[in-house]
């Protein structure tokens, strides 16, 4: 009975390393050479398994997109409970701008960002994956900006406001194939207070 929950446990991580493998072949080919470029093939040659391998953990293009939503949506939530552990809704509003800047800013996330936004645009099932994600951000940002303001009328739509100036910046960085740089954050953390400043137009 133990070598049959040992052989299992065995199997089951193979399982995950192979899926992680996978997946993290099929992330750098959309990068290299795009999702639109990339088949089921190129990943399955790229990552050294037989095709039929790659079908096996996941059935289609779409299939390896929705496990990156995945991994996403837990990046952000290891980011969203770093901002919930702020008592000071300053402090939380600076972890959420610096930690998603640092997030996005990554050269690979934003290439991959750009390619899985294009592709959302002409395939609505891909923006669904990934449209949670911004809203869990937006919702986050907005508590503190009402916490911190004490005013939650506008708090939402000022909230997808950073968001998108946020994710802006880090893609213009991230896009120069360069890692960004402490001054970056900061240059960004004190625009984003500053326009957060009440009486700031």
């Amino acid at each position: 009975m133990e070598d049959q929950v040992s052989q299992r446990t065995n199997r089951d991580k193979t399982t995950r390393a192979r899926r992680a493998l996978l997946v993290e072949t099929a992330i750098a080919c959309f990068v290299e050479k795009g999702l639109a470029r990339t088949g089921m093939r190129d990943i399955a040659k790229q990552a050294g398994v037989r095709v039929g391998n790659l079908y096996n953990h996941f059935p289609g293009r779409g299939d390896l997109i929705a496990e990156i939503a995945q991994i996403e949506t837990a990046g952000l939530d290891d980011i969203v409970a770093q901002v919930a552990k702020c008592a000071d809704p300053h402090k939380a509003i600076d972890t959420l701008v610096k930690s998603y800047f640092l997030y996005c800013a990554d050269p690979v996330s934003a290439v991959l960002t750009v390619e899985i936004t294009s592709e959302a645009l002409r395939n609505p099932a891909i923006e669904d994956l990934f449209s949670g994600n911004r809203a869990l951000l937006v919702n986050t940002l907005a508590k503190a900006l009402s916490q911190s303001s004490g005013n939650a009328n506008r708090a939402t739509v000022t909230a997808g406001l950073v968001i998108d100036t946020i994710e802006g910046f880090a893609l213009r960085i991230g896009l120069t194939g360069k890692k960004p740089r402490k001054r970056d954050a900061e240059a960004l953390m004190s625009f984003v207070r500053n326009a957060l400043t009440p009486g700031a137009d």
